[in-house]
């Protein structure tokens, strides 16, 4: 019974065959190595912004397992706004949950709140 959440030592074996994990980025070296891998890229990045004290974020994170599983071929991350407040400020992730979508390295698309079915929806659009 393991985690969907990858640790820091197998990012970059997740951002190469996701398979439905949601990378845990804990340092600001994972995200530069991550968001680095993927500029050259033309695979969706979701930036899940998140906090330990967010109700909603709480309610979405078995949600976002789930959609994760489903679009093995997108890359999910996770930040904690509190732990790597630049890389939350770079993408203005204020209002939390908050999913930012990038591609080749710039911000295409995102979805503030706690909305399951938009965030599918975005999904959808930008996978391919």
């Amino acid at each position: 019974m393991g985690s969907n959440v990858s640790s820091v030592h197998d990012v970059h074996s997740s951002t190469e065959t996701n398979n439905g994990l949601v990378v845990e980025i804990e340092s600001r070296r994972q995200w530069k190595s991550l968001f680095d891998s993927m500029k050259g890229s033309n695979k969706l990045l979701v930036i899940d912004f998140t906090a330990a004290w967010c109700g909603p974020c709480k309610a979405m994170e078995p949600r976002v397992k789930e959609i994760a599983s489903k679009y093995p071929e997108a890359v999910f991350s996770r930040v904690d706004v509190d732990r790597l407040m630049d890389v939350a400020g770079t993408y203005r992730a204020i209002t939390l949950p908050a999913f930012v979508f990038v591609k080749r390295g710039e911000e295409i698309d995102r979805v503030v709140g706690a909305k399951p079915d938009e965030l599918v929806k975005k999904i959808e659009k930008h996978r391919v």
